[in-house]
């Protein structure tokens, strides 16, 4: 079991102190970088992110779990989907948790696979504005129609906006947008990863700062200096968090892959049978990289909801040719379309391609039953 911390940049070196502590990639290249260890065992290269949702990937390989299975699994730490995909791409990363627009944009590009569900993720991505902001003096319920959500369309056109593009919090940003009757030209795109573009905001930088827990914690944390002025959750729009593969993974380690999913359901059926562990579980992994309060790991608890495993394979079950999951997917993909970041054929592609592969979780879950 190895750690690799890789792509955390450092901008505003300070700031990004206060928000989140992280280590740098060497340039030696190892064994398990080949894909293979010192005795010739394959490796399961994971790509996780320092956010919540994460943690089961994590915990299931700091804990041993995965070691029990008999895997050997490397984690590499990345700032955002869209960089997991480029690793992806390059043969460096063979399985990855991701959100919803980086799974389609990753089955696009690398024709990877979406293995299984990993939290909903509509209320963890948030938008937050400075409390002298005429956004947040304007306050909710502008709108009728999405109440919870500040401001008017005049408050936000033109501002500027700290968010990191191809992500999670894109989607947010482009879906609340839709709501106030804006696209994205009306206002200015300031295009930062979550870390830096929160520390640059913290220091200054843009009108407004998207980006997904715990990289908005200072300004949780700051309410008489902050306010989150959208979620995701306030459109109408789903947003989930999933488990992908590469393709050539898929096809040349099927049993690895199965393994390793009974390992992370395994962590994410106990922290749904027991929240006061889920609870401890995640106070120590968002202290990892910075300072994480009692308070802020219950509240990361409360958005991120784990599923049984019935719940999770019913996402994954097909009714009249697809599944919950799929169309869910599908529907990001739509608003991609709208929104001019893919096009109609990419969308009919990953169909083709059954980017939704569920018989690796449907094997797993099985096989944990069966115990």
């Amino acid at each position: 079991m190895r750690k690799k911390f890789v792509q955390l940049a450092a901008v505003f070196t300070a700031a990004c102190m206060m928000l989140c502590a992280c280590g740098t990639n060497n340039n030696e290249t190892s064994d398990s970088e080949q894909g293979k260890d010192t005795s010739g065992d394959t490796v399961i290269r994971m790509a996780t992110m320092t956010t919540g949702f994460p943690l089961p990937m994590h915990h299931a390989n700091k804990t041993g779990v995965f070691d029990d299975l008999g895997l050997n699994v490397e984690e590499e730490f990345f700032d955002n989907g869209p960089t997991i995909n480029e690793a992806i791409a390059s043969g460096d990363i063979d399985i990855a948790g991701v959100g919803g627009m980086p799974s389609v944009s990753g089955a696009i590009s690398n024709n990877s696979k979406v293995i299984a569900w990993m939290e909903d993720d509509e209320s963890s991505v948030q938008i937050y504005a400075r409390n002298d902001s005429d956004i947040v003096s304007a306050g909710k319920g502008k709108n009728e129609n999405y109440p919870n959500i500040y401001g008017t369309a005049d408050n936000w056109k033109g501002k500027s906006v700290v968010c990191a593009m191809g992500t999670s919090s894109h989607y947010t940003l482009l879906a609340v947008l839709e709501t106030l009757g804006l696209t994205q030209e009306d206002i200015e795109l300031i295009n930062m990863e979550g870390v830096s573009g929160a520390a640059a905001f913290l220091a200054g930088t843009g009108d407004l700062y998207v980006g997904f827990n715990p990289q908005w914690s200072e300004f949780y944390s700051k309410p008489d200096e902050y306010t989150c002025v959208a979620t995701c959750a306030d459109t109408d729009k789903k947003l989930n968090t999933v488990l992908i593969a590469s393709e050539e993974f898929c096809e040349n380690h099927p049993d690895l892959l199965v393994k390793f999913l009974e390992g992370m359901l395994k962590v994410q059926n106990d922290f749904y049978d027991d929240a006061k562990y889920y609870y401890e579980s995640m106070y120590e992994w968002q202290n990892t990289f910075g300072e994480c309060s009692e308070e802020l790991a219950q509240y990361t608890v409360d958005l991120q909801v784990m599923r049984s495993l019935q719940e999770r394979r019913a996402l994954f079950e097909e009714k009249n040719g697809s599944s919950e999951m799929q169309d869910t997917l599908l529907s990001i993909a739509d608003f991609m379309i709208d929104n001019n970041v893919i096009e109609e054929e990419d969308k009919q592609k990953i169909i083709e391609d059954k980017f939704v592969d569920s018989s690796y979780l449907f094997e797993a879950i099985d096989n944990l039953n069966a115990e």
